[in-house]
């Protein structure tokens, strides 16, 4: 992030990292499956993940509404204007994030592919690294204390 540059990235690592992560574990999965021991409840874990794909969706498009009631840019790419604490931001500091490492683990229980749980942590670590300390920085000395004050009430993931 320069000074000459308003926004907390030039760059749009998250969905580049999920999508890799995803990438990686589907590729593992065709070359090596690595399936959930339970065959009998096979449906039920793929339902779960069905379940588990909605609610990616639910929460990023509430996340997005919220930006833009807000009338600030979603993408870490553009200037961020306003501070949004309320609604699924009363929760979690990166709700679409959050959705995004559901959505990775809701594909690998409707693939029933456990690679998927092992790429996840090392798409988030990634995310965190890339993408939410550099956002957080950025809010920091944009916002100063009501930044601050937002962080020290909610959680950075749950």
């Amino acid at each position: 992030m320069s000074s000459s540059r308003d926004a907390s990235s030039p760059f749009r690592w998250p969905p580049v990292i999920y999508g890799t992560a995803a990438v990686v574990a589907g590729g593992l999965s065709w070359f090596t499956p690595w399936r959930f021991e339970a065959a009998e409840l096979r449906m039920v874990v793929m339902m779960a993940g069905i379940l588990l794909g909605l609610t990616t969706l639910i929460v990023v498009s509430l996340a997005a509404v919220r930006f833009k009631a807000a009338g600030t840019a979603v993408h870490p790419t553009e200037p961020t204007t306003a501070i949004v604490s309320s609604g699924v931001y009363r929760y979690t500091r990166n709700p679409m994030y959050l959705a995004m490492s559901l959505g990775l683990a809701g594909l690998g229980l409707a693939l029933d592919q456990l690679w998927f749980f092992f790429v996840l942590p090392v798409a988030m670590v990634a995310v965190t690294k890339l993408a939410i300390e550099r956002e957080e920085a950025y809010l920091a000395a944009k916002f100063g204390g009501e930044y601050i004050a937002y962080k020290a009430k909610v959680r950075r993931w749950l």
